[in-house]
């Protein structure tokens, strides 16, 4: 199973949720893992719990210029993801949705992995993989989340173009559906929960889902040489409701 010794992967919004799961998950099979975030804190602590396979790098993914210095550093490597984002619940599209916030929403997380990923691509290994992330809100329509649907399609569109334009470098992206992640940490336990229950009664496999499911998809996709310019939904079949 040691299938990714001698590689590396560079992790984009590696200090918690989705990210961290996915650096776990890459070094289990062998992989070394380089960990970018703003926050020194949280990186080390998940480089510590990974080991010697792992370091990390305090940088801000929506700056192509930090994000080039970090690559310089790394130097060429054979994976990169992306979850890093930052995007809020709005609201109503007239009364609360206004054209600065739906700028943060697209700077946040279009810009933050478009940036990224064009800082990065040039020192992927012919071969290697880059992944984004999107969510499903860009898949089934939820009132209060046309911003965060709009940067979610927009995301998707680059995946099949991107994919022929950097080939043999396979690009991909992942949409997952709803998360008990750190994301809804600003929310108090009792709404949180009721937000999870709520949620877990519409999908098919009964629950939400968890960072170790999206990090289950990207080791799909990074391990699958066969794989490129597709948008793997992981969403516990929201889109069948």
């Amino acid at each position: 199973m040691m299938q990714l010794t001698g590689q590396t992967a560079v992790i984009v919004g590696g200090g918690s949720g989705v990210g961290a799961a996915c650096a776990a998950a890459l070094a289990e099979l062998g992989a070394a893992v380089v960990l970018v975030g703003r926050r020194a804190e949280r990186l080390k602590e998940v480089s510590a719990s990974i080991g010697s396979l792992a370091r990390w790098f305090a940088a801000d993914g929506h700056s192509e210029e930090q994000m080039r210095a970090v690559f310089e550093q790394v130097g060429v490597f054979d994976h990169l993801l992306i979850p890093a984002a930052k995007t809020d619940r709005v609201g109503n599209f007239v009364e609360a949705l206004t054209q600065d916030k739906f700028r943060e929403t697209f700077e946040g997380k279009f810009w933050t992995q478009v940036n990224t990923a064009h800082a990065g691509a040039p020192f992927v290994r012919k071969g290697g993989s880059i992944t984004f992330f999107s969510g499903a809100a860009s898949r089934k329509a939820m009132r209060g989340m046309i911003n965060i649907a709009a940067v979610n399609g927009a995301l998707e569109a680059l995946v099949p173009g991107l994919a022929l334009e950097l080939a043999p470098t396979r690009v991909n992206i992942i949409i997952p559906g709803t998360l008990d992640t750190p994301y809804y940490e600003g929310l108090d336990e009792a709404a949180k929960q009721a937000v999870f229950e709520r949620t877990a009664g519409l999908l098919p496999v009964g629950r939400v889902g968890t960072a170790a499911d999206i990090a289950n998809a990207a080791v799909f996709l990074v391990t699958t040489g066969y794989v490129t310019g597709i948008a793997l939904e992981v969403d516990g079949g929201l889109r069948l409701t």
